[in-house]
């Protein structure tokens, strides 16, 4: 008798010990989570504060000159960089930071496209993108 009490303590203390180490390692799990989301969390709010910025401006694109069609065609690029990068990102991917590194480019060269042009938006577009851009070029 004094042998099965034993044997069902010993299976209580190993349940409880795995249970606890169960979820001990879920919790560093999740906070391993909070910190990489944490560190990305400025990047992801800068690609979509550049997202919102270059789609205002595409909005504006009405006129069809060159100069226009070559800002339209950088917005629509920093828009899916962007895009892009935060899925990376939000995902924990492996090419999250080759994918910060496509979407700097790609917000640099809007950036200079829109600061050519002479609207509020335009320069808005170009200041968000340069912020996001530096921040993608400091990914980890």
């Amino acid at each position: 008798m004094k042998k099965l009490v034993l044997v069902f303590a010993a299976i209580g203390f190993v349940a409880m010990s795995f249970t606890t180490t169960t979820f001990l390692s879920n919790d560093k799990a999740v906070l391993e989570s909070e910190v990489k989301s944490e560190h990305y969390k400025a990047c992801i709010d800068a690609c979509n504060v550049s997202i919102a910025s270059s789609k205002k401006v595409l909005s504006m694109c009405t006129e069809k000159t060159p100069k226009m069609a070559e800002c339209e065609k950088l917005c629509k690029e920093c828009i899916a960089s962007c895009e892009s990068a935060i899925k990376s990102m939000e995902s924990d991917s492996k090419d999250a930071k080759s994918e910060c590194l496509k979407c700097a480019k790609a917000c640099e060269k809007c950036a200079v496209e829109c600061e050519k042009m002479d609207m509020a938006e335009c320069k808005k577009c170009a200041s968000d993108c340069r912020k996001t851009a530096k921040l993608c070029n400091e990914m980890k």
